[in-house]
């Protein structure tokens, strides 16, 4: 059996819309589960312990980035229950790193799938899967000075104003407590599983003599400090803020993927 855990506020309240054809189609894939909304995301550890029985299979997180989030971090205490998503908001970054593009292939794939391990990252008591991304946010003081106003008209301090999409930060990145980084950060993502293994993957763009320049680390810790308080972002869900210890751990969570295409035989060759 496959728990589903929903949220009904996911996507603007789109399960309630999508709620007859969903289950019409678990239905006719013969699949065996139940669904449990979820009333507050903050409940979802109590959810589990309540709902979780020696024939569940999977659990699956019906929601957008913050419920995927919030039951990965939940599913920590069950270390062989894997995790399936059927993504109902517009944005799921992690469903389609796994080829769940939309509610439709999340249900599909219960009855078809291969298990995949996904390394684990923290920030404090919080685990999270995939990447993290860092970069700074504009303050309403800074948009507040960049408006001309009649005031700076009169007295000709009307200045260019700088370009939205270009901000960098003043920040300083301790990594495996063995390297300083000093930095004008554009932006940063921290992935938490490559080929190297356990190790994150820090990927930094940063500002140097005006030109973007683009840096890889790979470290078991990263501390980072900066001038200005920055989001840290898992999907399009704001998870910390800036100062931050973020950690590579080696524990992992089984998920449900796509399942990887076949390669082909190549056709014998025809003697004579």
């Amino acid at each position: 059996m496959y728990l589903l855990l929903v949220n009904p506020k996911a996507g603007n309240n789109r399960y309630r819309r999508i709620e007859r054809p969903l289950i019409a189609l678990l239905d006719k894939s013969k699949i065996k589960y139940k669904i449990v909304l979820i009333d507050d995301l903050a409940n979802t550890r109590d959810l589990l312990k309540q709902h979780i029985k020696s024939d569940t299979k999977a659990i699956v997180a019906v929601g957008g980035n913050g419920t995927v989030n919030v039951v990965i971090d939940a599913l920590i205490d069950y270390k062989n229950l894997p995790l399936g998503i059927i993504p109902i908001s517009k944005t799921n970054h992690l469903a389609k790193a796994l080829g769940v593009t939309n509610w439709q292939t999340g249900v599909k794939l219960l009855s078809h799938h291969e298990r995949k391990h996904l390394r684990l990252g923290r920030i404090g008591e919080r685990y999270f899967a995939g990447s993290l991304m860092i970069s700074p946010k504009r303050n309403i003081l800074a948009n507040i000075l960049e408006k001309r106003s009649l005031l700076k008209s009169f007295i000709g301090a009307n200045l260019k104003q700088a370009a939205k999409e270009e901000h960098n930060v003043a920040c300083t990145l301790n990594v495996d407590n063995g390297i300083t980084v000093h930095c004008q950060l554009n932006a940063m993502v921290i992935y938490f599983q490559d080929e190297f293994g356990k190790k994150m993957k820090i990927h930094l763009t940063t500002l140097q003599n005006k030109q973007p320049q683009d840096s890889i680390f790979r470290a078991d810790q990263l501390n980072i400090a900066s001038s200005l308080n920055m989001p840290v972002i898992c999907g399009n869900e704001t998870v910390a803020n800036t100062p931050v210890k973020v950690f590579g751990v080696s524990k992992t969570l089984p998920v449900l993927a796509l399942p990887s295409t076949a390669t082909p035989a190549k056709p014998k060759r025809s003697r004579g």
